[in-house]
């Protein structure tokens, strides 16, 4: 015997009703649900512009999320998307939802651009977002940028979207480059699990 008293159990469905009924816990919620929407509603005006522009061309989309999830093509956005990125001074979030939409491979067509604006990145959600859409859109033609830009500490964590793209495209040079990457403090799990999952 400890001598600690045993507590009694609380259901889920007990807890829901003491919490419904608590005045401080719900004035908790109504707080943080009327922030929430404050910043849904910052993040739809700030797109606003760019959905304009996605529509001006065709492109039907109430958000530029709606593109991340489809898997219907949409060449018409791309030109538009790229522009956005390249002028910047949006929301991170919107930054980096216009990277997440340039990933797919005929992105490839703006690396260039791609490329400056994640070497250039003004904030984590367009370094983020380039770098998915680096990663995404890349071919064998562009390894060798890829291979570099694991280089580029300042960087950071966002390098580690290029791992998958080397070792699916690099061939045996891909292999051995994420091979010397396992010590990495930055990179080292990420390739490590890659590696491991490539030889099942």
């Amino acid at each position: 015997m400890t001598g600690r008293s045993k507590r009694s159990g609380i259901s889920a469905a007990d807890l829901m009703a003491e919490l419904q009924n608590d005045p401080e816990y719900q004035r908790k919620v109504q707080a943080a649900e009327v922030e929430r929407q404050a910043r849904a509603q910052v993040l739809r005006e700030a797109e606003q512009p760019i959905v304009a522009d996605l529509r001006a061309a065709g492109v039907e989309v109430n958000s530029v999320w709606d593109l991340v999830n489809t898997s219907d093509p949409y060449p018409a956005a791309l030109p538009i998307l790229v522009e956005h990125l390249e002028r910047g001074g949006l929301p991170e979030r919107v930054m980096e939802s216009l990277g997440r939409a340039l990933a797919v491979k005929p992105a490839v067509a703006f690396w260039e651009r791609l490329k400056t604006r994640w070497l250039c990145a003004g904030g984590p959600g367009e370094e983020d977002g380039a770098a998915v859409a680096l990663a995404a859109c890349a071919t064998k033609a562009q390894v060798d940028d890829l291979i570099g830009f694991l280089s580029v500490a300042e960087r950071g964590q966002s390098r580690i979207y290029f791992i998958r793209p080397i070792l699916s495209l690099g061939g045996d040079r891909g292999r051995e480059v994420i091979e010397a990457l396992r010590n990495d403090p930055v990179l080292g799990k990420e390739a490590t699990a890659l590696l491991k999952r490539r030889r099942k």
